[in-house]
């Protein structure tokens, strides 16, 4: 399939197509029903329709039992297109109950047999991506949830790739160009999976700040040693790793703005879309590195025909990025933000949408006071007096500690390489770099927001856009009511700055004048 004389795998001459080296496969995945996962998924059934089964690894929820979760997840808009253009292949999907976290993955025996004798590329996505993860949950999942994945690989006979998603932050601590390599760390996987296991709550926490070291959070500190245990766990196994930043709504596929969670940027979209947040900590000029779904889905795929059609000796690591010098900062994606939501309102709007980013701590406590707490305060004692619910103080108490975990992504902005990535993207025919893109140049930021904006509004908030005109209509509404209101607050303050003068009648006459 490539040429094996040439040690560098980069140099090879691929002789079959990404869609013709999934045909007759069977992959298993883990994280399946998580945002990454239900696309991958989609991709795979529609771009490679002869692949030839899909075993996703899906943990008991709730009361649900695993296939019970699948079957939910398959009832998606997402999968609509797919399931028109090829009828029946979700049947192609095989529900492994079992837990990263558990021991073999807690797969039965016969399930095991089964992936044994028809596996042949693993994708790992399965991790908890919260920043303020308590580190021995971050651990079992994010480094130990790897070693139990490398175990699984070791039993599987057919295995000719292996494709772990990490993240482009895992040494967002260092002050230089990130590369795409492994970097060391203080601390050997292993060692600190023994320490979660034996060590007491009270001991953990205490010598977590030390653990973490210039680490913002136990999330990007777990994924970095993740990348170590997989390098080291792997053996002749063909790996990579695939960084992607942050990852948000698609930008063509399968639904162009298409998003489920609230995670992150959606967060700030829906946010400052209804009027909730008025204002954060960052530098304006922060770049903000999103990275649409589907460019991070068509390069794990991508790295999965790579791994086993190039056969690399050595881990690679590749950066999934919107290029560089076309990327957006946070005040051109809020003004952005700003025009589109003049065009396509939020039907939940409580005040209209304005937003203010600072770099000082001390100002953006005396906005958040300003524009949350002294509003939110006021709206609670008049909900209160009418014997209604009380909520809102509390729930911006809450958003103020949530949104501070993400104050060090705000405030810095990194360099990442991109070579590799580059030198995969020359690797694929024309065909599969139209079909699997992730390295393209012609990204459109204005068409995008548009649509990641319509997308927070149809698929996380629900909105129908047959109610646009409402939404509009309401905007108007509030836009109206908060110029009074701030007409109101100015005479007021005037009145007061007059009265202190002694010259209110004068002033009073003035604005009577002015006015009649």
């Amino acid at each position: 399939m490539c040429d094996a004389k040439k040690e560098n795998p980069f140099d090879v001459s691929p002789q079959i197509s990404i869609s013709e080296f999934y045909a007759g496969r069977s992959v298993f995945i883990t994280g399946a029903t998580g945002f990454l996962g239900k696309v991958l998924i989609e991709k795979l059934l529609r771009c490679c329709p002869d692949i030839k089964k899909i075993y996703v690894l899906v943990r008991p929820k709730r009361g649900s039992r695993a296939q019970e979760r699948v079957d939910t997840l398959l009832q998606d808009i997402v999968f609509d297109n797919v399931k028109a253009e090829h009828p029946g292949c979700t049947k192609k999907i095989v529900t492994v109950s079992g837990d990263i976290v558990d021991d073999d993955l807690g797969l039965t025996n016969e399930i095991m047999q089964q992936l044994v004798q028809d596996v042949s590329v693993v994708f790992h996505s399965a991790a908890t991506v919260r920043f303020d993860e308590p580190l021995r949950l971050a651990v079992r999942m994010n480094i130990a949830g790897v070693q139990r994945v490398l175990n699984l690989c070791h039993k599987l006979p057919l295995l000719v790739s292996l494709v772990h998603v990490s993240t482009a932050y895992a040494n967002c601590c260092l002050d230089e160009e990130i590369k795409e390599q492994i970097y060391p760390t203080s601390i050997l996987p292993q060692q600190m999976i023994d320490a979660a296991e034996w060590m007491t709550d009270d001991t953990f926490d205490a010598i977590q700040p030390k653990l973490l070291g210039k680490h913002p959070n136990t999330y990007t500190y777990t994924k970095s040693l993740g990348e170590i245990l997989l390098r080291d766990g792997r053996d002749e196994i063909p790996t990579s790793i695939v960084r992607p930043a942050i990852v948000t709504a698609s930008w063509k596929e399968p639904l162009p703005g298409w998003i489920d969670n609230y995670n992150t940027a959606t967060g700030l979209i829906a946010g400052f879309g209804t009027g909730f947040l008025k204002t954060m900590i960052g530098n304006p000029k922060t770049q903000l590195s999103l990275t649409p779904v589907d460019m991070t889905v068509n390069m794990i795929i991508s790295c999965g025909w790579f791994n086993a059609v190039c056969k690399p000796k050595e881990v690679n690591v590749f950066h999934n990025i919107c290029d560089q010098k076309n990327s957006v900062t946070i005040e051109a994606f809020l003004s952005r933000m700003k025009q589109t939501l003049a065009q396509n309102p939020m039907q939940a709007m409580v005040r209209v949408p304005s937003g203010k980013v600072t770099e000082s701590l001390l100002w953006n406590k005396v906005l958040r006071f300003v524009y949350h707490l002294l509003p939110a305060f006021c709206i609670d004692c008049f909900n209160k007096a009418r014997g209604k619910r009380v909520f809102l103080y509390q729930r911006y108490q809450i958003i103020h500690k949530a949104s501070s975990v993400l104050e060090f992504f705000t405030m810095n902005s990194w360099q990442f390489s991109t070579v590799n990535t580059g030198r995969l993207s020359k690797l694929l025919c024309k065909d599969d770099q139209s079909m699997f893109y992730f390295d393209k140049l012609d990204f459109d930021w204005d068409t995008y927001l548009l649509n990641y904006n319509l997308g927070v509004k149809q698929y996380v908030m629900k909105e129908d856009m047959a109610d646009l005109s409402k939404a509009k209509t309401r905007q108007t509404r509030l836009a109206l009511i908060e110029n009074v209101m701030k007409g109101v607050l100015l005479l007021l303050i005037l009145t007061f700055v007059a009265r202190q003068m002694g010259v209110t009648n004068k002033l009073w006459k003035l604005v009577w004048e002015l006015v009649f």
